[in-house]
């Protein structure tokens, strides 16, 4: 104990030592960003004799200096950039998925909401129309130097991301003739009358986005953006097997759903689009590796089962045929879900049993419903379902 203890004494000491001025010329750590000053010329290596010397070059040439030589002054050695330099550019990212692009931001609608009213008014754009309810800023009409002939708009809209405290921020470009009438409502278009323009809007506003500290103000006005609505969120119903809840377009569900099955602990093996249906395996040991990689700690891969790849490796070899024609869809025992795959699972013993999960995407825009079951279409427990669907629903985007 005593030996702990003055060993201990001996490292705070030399701490606070190291905080009491120990750097400077008459400290332990002496002050060389002067030294250069008085480095003085050295003559040029010579070749021995009897060797053929090759043409020399000098790679860094020293510039002659006018004078008898330089002046002494104090010189400021510069500090290093934090760490926290480039943590914006981790903030602030784009997304794309088909044609769409949109800014996602690690932060919740009520801090982006100002940060965007800043970047607007110090990039000379005026905001004409901002509706924090409804998550809406327009500009006024501009006109570009290299299209006069024409008058163009911006529409942001700002919406809560799939994940807690993220905003989506989705952009929408409008250009119409320099004597086309305007007032009153704006009749937006699906798309954006130039996607180049657009891509402007949303490579600007990210980078501003990500230059911004991360301690901006939140709006109080902004904190009813999106309203109550969530999403995504696990459901658990009283009675019922559990679901992801989306409220996104099949098109979004779909990849982000393929996202997330391929990470974490899950491995995908097979989809299939037109039926709503992914065909996985899931590693746990996999997925606690990983966290302990995003956490900063440490994981044994060595420790993990081999059984888990093997298991893996055998249902690369599955077909997604033979995975249906093992779904019972007899008349009274047929899952609701898979009332669309008659006679898609052919060629395949019925009876086999197959390692894995089906991962079920039903639904239609903004009402999207994700479950997991067995490989033979059936409910899994309660626990086991919710714990897989989790998985999912962290690594969505």
């Amino acid at each position: 104990m005593n030996k702990l203890t003055v060993g201990a004494a001996l490292c705070i000491s030399s701490l606070t030592l190291a905080g009491c001025g120990v750097l400077g010329n008459d400290g332990y750590f002496r002050d060389r960003s002067n030294d250069y000053q008085q480095a003085d010329s050295l003559a040029p290596l010579q070749i021995p004799e009897g060797i053929n010397a090759k043409h020399q070059e000098e790679l860094y040439e020293i510039p002659q200096i006018a004078g008898n030589g330089l002046e002494q002054s104090d010189f400021e050695v510069p500090r290093p950039q934090a760490l926290s330099v480039n943590a914006g550019m981790e903030r602030v990212k784009i997304q794309k998925l088909g044609n769409s692009r949109w800014v996602l931001v690690s932060q919740p609608p009520e801090e982006v909401w100002p940060q965007l009213h800043y970047f607007l008014r110090t990039s000379g754009l005026r905001v004409e129309m901002s509706d924090a309810s409804a998550g809406i800023m327009e500009t006024a009409w501009m006109t570009f130097n290299e299209s006069p002939g024409t008058k163009d708009k911006y529409r942001l809209q700002i919406e809560t991301g799939v994940q807690p405290d993220t905003t989506e921020i989705h952009v929408r470009h409008l250009s119409v003739a320099e004597d086309s009438p305007v007032g009153g409502t704006v009749n937006w278009p699906q798309r954006s009358s130039s996607p180049e323009r657009e891509g402007w809007m949303i490579d600007e506003m990210s980078t501003a986005l990500a230059s911004e500290s991360t301690g901006a103000s939140a709006s109080l006005v902004a904190q009813a953006i999106g309203g109550s609505t969530v999403k995504v969120q696990l459901r658990e119903p009283v009675g019922h097997e559990p679901y992801i809840s989306m409220g996104l377009e099949m098109e979004r569900a779909w990849a982000t759903v393929a996202h997330a099955v391929n990470a974490g602990g899950y491995r995908l093996h097979r989809e299939d689009s037109d039926i709503g249906l992914f065909y996985v395996t899931y590693d746990e040991e996999r997925e606690l590796a990983e966290n302990e990689e995003e956490d900063g700690g440490w994981f044994s891969w060595a420790s993990r089962d081999k059984k888990e790849d093997e298991l893996a490796d055998s249902a690369d070899q599955i077909t997604l045929q033979q995975i249906l024609a093992g779904i019972d869809t007899t008349e009274g025992n047929e899952p609701p879900l898979f009332k669309e795959i008659k006679g898609l699972g052919v060629g395949a013993d019925p009876e086999e049993e197959y390692p894995g999960y089906l991962i079920v995407i039903r639904g239609n825009d903004d009402e999207i419903e994700v479950r997991i079951r067995d490989t033979r279409g059936q409910p899994l427990s309660r626990t086991k379902a919710s714990e897989l669907l989790l998985s999912i629903q962290q690594n969505l985007i």
